[in-house]
């Protein structure tokens, strides 16, 4: 069930988050060019730029015991991404950080950073769900209502 806390907690993590992507991508915005990511072994970030990722965690006490946020930065295929999470819930927010070529492990491109909404109300939301339905029901009955000129 939504509650007001959900929406509130999810502000609070989007607000987060907007901070954050900032930051990283201002981390990354030098790299433009040269390489980020090792390209044999096990992969990972370059020693120089995990220590950077390593070092803005631990001044904004993110990953410990104590604290509730996690953020992770991994590549996906030939994206870098970031994942806010908070604990003990499963709140999170995934940041693209930009892409890199795979065969040389180079920045191609940074991400535009995204700002997320953080001023969510429960009534909104909860509106945006019932329209959603509503309006998913409606195009079922359009398909199903044409669904004859369509079969083979």
């Amino acid at each position: 069930m939504l509650t007001n806390d959900r929406i509130i907690a999810q502000n609070t993590i989007n607000a987060l988050a907007n901070e954050v992507e900032g930051h990283l991508l201002r981390i990354l915005s030098p790299y433009q060019g040269l390489k980020v990511r090792k390209i044999s072994g096990h992969g990972g970030y370059v020693t120089k730029l995990q220590a950077e990722f390593d070092r803005y965690c631990k001044d904004h006490a993110y990953n410990a015991q104590d604290q509730p946020y996690w953020l992770n930065t991994y590549a996906s295929y030939t994206s870098l991404v970031a994942k806010l999470r908070c604990l003990p819930s499963v709140l999170n927010v995934e940041l693209h950080l930009g892409r890199f070529d795979d065969k040389t492990g180079c920045l191609t491109g940074l991400g535009e950073g995204s700002k997320r909404r953080i001023d969510y109300t429960l009534e909104e939301v909860q509106q945006a769900n019932t329209t959603a339905s509503q309006l998913e029901a409606q195009a079922r009955h359009l398909r199903s209502s044409v669904a004859v000129f369509t079969r083979s």
